[in-house]
């Protein structure tokens, strides 16, 4: 899957609290999907079949990855809905870079010193 990482030397456990917070006042729907999982949604797979490149449809992982070398890794990893064409497409690759550079901006604003991002 495509998507954006952060390296840092940050705890896990805030890493996992910023990908929950800063989701959710995003307005996207937030749920565990493992320890180091969480599952981030906005809209539904219903209504973009049915609307298409209309509607956004988000179904984003993100983990938090712990690195031999020490260090943590926010990984979030996006959906490529490509029956809502080219246009869905892009939207929601844009809607991920948003999180994803929100992600950034509340690991600074904590003092969280980010070692290295990565888009993939």
């Amino acid at each position: 899957m495509p998507g954006h990482a952060y390296i840092t030397n940050a705890d896990p456990n805030v890493l996992k609290g910023i990908a929950i917070h800063v989701a959710g006042g995003m307005g996207f729907g937030v749920q565990d999907a493992a320890p180091w999982s969480v599952k981030v949604t906005q809209s539904s797979m219903a209504a973009s079949l049915f609307l298409g490149a209309f509607v956004c449809y988000c179904d984003f992982n993100v983990n938090i990855v712990s690195s031999p070398d020490g260090t943590q890794h926010l990984v979030l990893e996006r959906n490529n809905p490509w029956w809502t064409g080219w246009i869905g497409m892009n939207r929601v690759k844009n809607r991920a870079r948003e999180l994803a550079d929100a992600y950034g901006n509340e690991l600074i604003r904590q003092g969280v010193q980010i070692l290295q991002r990565n888009d993939f």
